[in-house]
């Protein structure tokens, strides 16, 4: 795991072991995951930046978050998940090098672009044959994955084209009642989302720059800056 490269918005780093002190109140919590399984959409603190998630099983629930952004529905999505075993729900199992990746940089603001499993959704991968997954370091994700009980695919809250929401009051300015949900948290101060990098014939090809720099993924693997 390695720092984001900003303090905490909130509170500086996370503490280790133990319940963490960021971690959502039980009756916040329960609320998000009620919403998510009735198949809303919980706008949520991330280590990086806000996201806004869903149930990636409901395909009713990808189409409200759709509309919600004003979002290309035929462009994949990215799924927190609560760890390494929750990479085989959905891809194929990494080679060295995804393996290599997911040693160093997980948890933390690090999507890896894997084959993805058949019978995997296609508006999950949007039409191909990779799906994108991360295992967060925020205790905000962690507390609602964990009372899911499942994956949740999440994007950045904004409107498409926009830049993201740097606050949860300006989330809900925006969105209202379109929210079904809310769970706050600490977030980086520079804004920056998770670096993705494809693992593809055991080389990683950066898709998007972010929190974890190119440099830094340089010193563990080959990565073709795409």
């Amino acid at each position: 795991m390695i720092p984001t490269g900003a303090l905490l918005a909130a509170g500086g780093a996370f503490p280790g072991g133990g319940k963490d002190s960021h971690e959502p109140a039980d009756e916040e919590l329960a609320l998000a995951v009620s919403a998510l399984a009735g198949g809303g959409v919980v706008a949520h603190a991330t280590e990086t930046i806000y996201g806004l998630g869903v149930d990636p099983f409901q395909p009713a629930a990808l189409q409200r978050l759709c509309a919600l952004k004003g979002r290309d529905a035929a462009k994949g999505w990215i799924l927190l998940i609560d760890g390494p075993a929750g990479v085989a729900r959905v891809a194929r199992p990494p080679d060295r090098v995804g393996e290599r990746l997911m040693a160093r940089f997980w948890p933390g603001p690090l999507t890896l672009v894997l084959p993805a499993l058949p019978g995997v959704d296609r508006r999950l991968t949007g039409g191909g044959s990779r799906v994108a997954v991360r295992w967060s370091s925020s205790p905000v994700v962690a507390a609602l994955l964990r009372g899911f009980g499942g994956p949740v695919v999440s994007t950045s809250a904004n409107r498409s084209g926009e830049p993201p929401l740097t606050s949860m009051a300006r989330i809900r300015a925006c969105w209202g009642g379109g929210l079904a949900a809310t769970l706050d948290g600490p977030v980086a101060v520079d804004g920056l989302p998770s670096t993705v990098v494809a693992v593809i014939d055991g080389r990683g090809h950066l898709l998007r720059a972010g929190a974890v720099p190119l440099a830094r993924l340089r010193e563990e693997v080959d990565i073709v800056d795409s």
